[in-house]
């Protein structure tokens, strides 16, 4: 019997371009070997669409989709373009009609859905991180939208659920993707990858509050804490991204914690749900 249609899987990862380096440290190494196990499995699901949201695809006005079916080039980050994994090639495609349907559902909410379309559009470091290491063969059709630094986490989530919607009234398998950290504090001096570390054990200690928050399955008592996380440990974005992938339904159950390390001071840590 086919699955039933809406959100099926879940997965979280930060999208620091370190991941992609050629001389990492122990934690890039662990991190990254983590997205693509998790990318492996989520290909074999084989997910009609998955729903993205990057917390470095930031906007100020309405929520942003992307609606190019192929967005390609040469991306130099702005913090990192010193280092090889600062200079990133990128050739991503996404799903156009399920977009557009998506955008339809937040606008019938009565949120602003704006549609992205234009020659050189500038494309985050996360996405294309996290595109590199889940989806290498671009097997994976996608459906991004921003993370809008003015909404709450319950208008992210509201955005997460009218996509879970939009897929289920399509009759299409969603997987949900985040890329985002945990803490953010990055260590304010050049470093060695060896002398990786988080920034400040307090916020290593908030970290590993929360992933075991999460690997338990307590998931509402992860969001009432995300305020104080976001003020005790810098979280990114204020970990509204796991507001988004909970409005859209993907976690469920406990979280499979694949790695936590220090990304140059931050916090990173790969999850997922339902897919071990």
């Amino acid at each position: 019997m086919a699955e039933p249609a809406g959100v099926v899987a879940a997965a979280m990862l930060p999208g620091m371009p370190h991941l992609l380096a050629a001389d990492q440290a122990p934690s890039w190494a662990e991190l990254a070997g983590a997205a693509r196990e998790v990318g492996d499995r989520l290909r074999a699901l084989r997910p009609d669409v998955v729903l993205l949201l990057s917390t470095q695809w930031f906007t100020v006005l309405g929520h942003q989709f992307q609606c190019d079916p192929r967005v390609s080039g040469r991306h130099t980050d702005e913090n990192w373009y010193a280092y090889d994994y600062g200079h990133l090639e990128y050739d991503l495609r996404f799903d156009v009609p399920f977009t557009e349907r998506w955008a339809g559902a937040v606008d019938a909410r009565g949120m602003q859905a704006r549609r992205t379309r234009y020659a050189g559009f500038p494309i985050d470091t996360g996405l294309i991180v996290a595109s590199a290491l889940l989806d290498p063969r671009h097997e994976l059709p996608l459906a991004q939208v921003s993370c809008n630094l003015y909404a709450g986490p319950e208008t992210l989530a509201e955005v997460g659920a009218a996509g879970a919607r939009a897929a289920r009234d399509a009759g299409l398998r969603a997987a949900v993707v985040v890329v985002t950290g945990l803490s953010s504090g990055l260590i304010q001096q050049w470093i060695e990858p060896r002398e990786d570390r988080i920034a400040d054990p307090a916020h290593d200690r908030w970290n590993t509050r929360m992933l075991g928050l999460l690997t338990e399955g307590r998931t509402d008592e992860a969001l009432a804490l995300r305020e104080d996380f976001a003020r005790q440990a810098l979280a990114d974005s204020q970990f509204r991204a796991f507001a988004f992938l909970d409005g859209a339904g993907g976690a469920c159950g406990p979280a499979h914690l694949h790695a936590y390390g220090p990304v140059w001071g931050t916090g990173g840590a790969v999850l997922s749900w339902n897919l071990t």
